[in-house]
This record gives C-alpha cells, structure tokens and sequence, in this order.
C-alpha cells in the first residue's frame, strides 16, 4: 500500500486546522494517536483519536485565527528530521483571537510529528510568546533573509530555483508586476522571485507576492515546470533559472507595487498581450484558468 508523503501530510493537516476542520485533521491522526503540548493555554497530553478530536474542538470553539482570512498558523518551514525515518519538524507562527473576550495572542513554536504507516502517530509542539505582534501572514511564512548572504544569479555555477504565480481575485483578473531589475527589467511579468536556502517551494511563492504585490495569498496547485537560460553574446550562460508556477488567491493585504517592482497592476487575462508579456507567461496563465476550477 502506497501512503502519502510524511512531509505532506503534516502540510495538509496544517491546511485542516486553518479550515477549523477537526474531522480533516484528526482523519490524518493514528486511531492510538498521542498529542502533547499543541494547544493555547494547555500542556496536557491526549491519547487516541477520540480525546484529539474532543480537544480540538474545544481549542476551535474558544479561539478564531487572526491571521488574514482567518487563517490560526501560518507556517514557515516544514522539514525532514535525521533522527529517524518518519520525523518531521514544521516551524510556525500563530495568532489567535478569543471569540469570548476578543483577546489576542501571538506565538511562535515548532512541532514534531511522528508519522507511521501514513498516519500521525505522535504530535508534539514546543511554544513561546512572540515578542512582536505578526503581520498578517500567509499560508507559509516568510523566511528572513540571511544578513550578509546574496544569491549570485549571474554567472551561476550551477542552476538556480525560482517561483512565480498566477494570482487570481474573484473578477477573474490576474497580478502583473513591472520589474525594477534585470532580469527582465521595465518588463511586465508574472510575480515571483527567487527560492531561499531552507525555504519551501510554498513559502517562497507567498513570500514573494507579498513582497512584490503586498497581497496575501493562498498557494494553490502547480501550474508549469519550467527553465529559463540566458546566454551572454560569447554564449555564456549569465542566468540559468528552474521555475514553478502556482496557482494562487489572494486572502488579504492591498495590491502595492513592492520595493523591488516598478508597478503592480490586475489585468483581464485577454488583455495580456498589450503589456508584452512573453508567450511563455501567456501560456502558463491559459493552463491556470483551466485549472482554477478544479482548486
């Protein structure tokens, strides 16, 4: 029998706590399942399916996310743990408001989970009262950059990973970004940008259009896989980029063109082809429409 990727299933069981979604989240737990320390105010131990499930829906009850959307975690990085086979860490921030009093508070923490047979079999989170209040967050929160530590992107020696988006509102228009830089400088694009050392695909594409558009987004669905190689006029390769597209809505924030980008605007996706953009990117928001009824 083939099971799910531990590392994807504690992503979608972070997806169901967002939703407040107790039956999705415990349908990922082991019938003898144990959770400890994973809930606001409470360091209690819980044993079994039916205990989780009660106590989550208690934590649901008392507290609404107060992230954009409404969303309760916001996740930074979730990895691989060389302690064993089946461990995953996922490092978080958390912002909750209590329905009762309107009370905030902000955290943030980490969780291991230990999975089995493609069950969570053991969940456990260490918590700590965030110094500062959040922003308003992401599906996946964004990494700080590294002080001191730039990504050479011209002249690489080996090829580098990027992420874009199609990001689409409810009228049917799609983000396009002026670029400020090369490549593709005073060009019109699709955002996106490049992927930091220990950051998830996910979380570099919020990152990325938050920082670029100043929206926050729900990352949907891979739309393309693709590369981009640039050659010098001796032929040698100046930019050599992977890129993934996603699908994605926007939750919160305001459409604002970002430090980096000359301009932000939503256009019709009929209308692309007046802000020159390149066949490659019309191609990719053509695959997108015909997927956003599917996500």
């Amino acid at each position: 029998m083939l099971f799910m990727d531990p590392m994807d299933i504690v992503r979608e069981f972070f997806r169901a706590l967002n939703a407040g979604d107790v039956a999705a989240m415990v349908a990922f737990c082991g019938p003898g399942c144990t959770v400890e320390q994973v809930c606001a105010d409470d360091d209690g131990v819980y044993e079994g399916r039916e205990a989780v499930a009660s106590r989550w829906s208690t934590e649901i009850a008392r507290f609404t996310g107060a992230l954009a959307g409404g969303h309760r975690v916001s996740v930074q990085r979730i990895a691989g743990m060389e302690t064993g086979w089946g461990w995953v860490r996922a490092e978080w921030t958390r912002s909750l408001r209590d329905r009762a009093t309107g009370m905030e508070r902000h955290d943030v923490g980490y969780s291991h989970f230990w999975i089995e047979r493609g069950l969570i079999q053991r969940h456990r989170s260490v918590v700590t009262p965030a110094k500062t209040t959040p922003g308003v967050g992401s599906t996946c929160l964004p990494n700080e950059p590294t002080p001191g530590v730039v990504s050479d992107r011209r002249y690489p020696t080996r090829p580098m990973v990027g992420v874009g988006a199609v990001v689409m509102v409810e009228d049917g228009r799609i983000v396009l970004v002026k670029r400020r830089y090369e490549p593709l400088a005073g060009q019109w694009s699709l955002p996106g940008g490049m992927l930091e050392l220990g950051e998830t695909l996910e979380a570099a594409t919020a990152r990325e259009i938050a920082e670029e558009t100043g929206l926050i987004v729900d990352v949907g669905p891979v739309v393309e896989v693709f590369d981009r190689i640039l050659v010098d006029e001796t032929g040698q390769v100046r930019y050599h980029f992977v890129l993934v597209d996603y699908l994605c809505r926007p939750r919160g924030g305001a459409l604002a063109a970002g430090s980096d980008v000359a301009d932000a605007v939503l256009v019709h996706p009929t209308s692309l082809a007046e802000y020159r953009v390149t066949e490659k990117a019309q191609s990719v928001v053509q695959r997108a429409l015909v997927m956003q009824g599917e996500w």
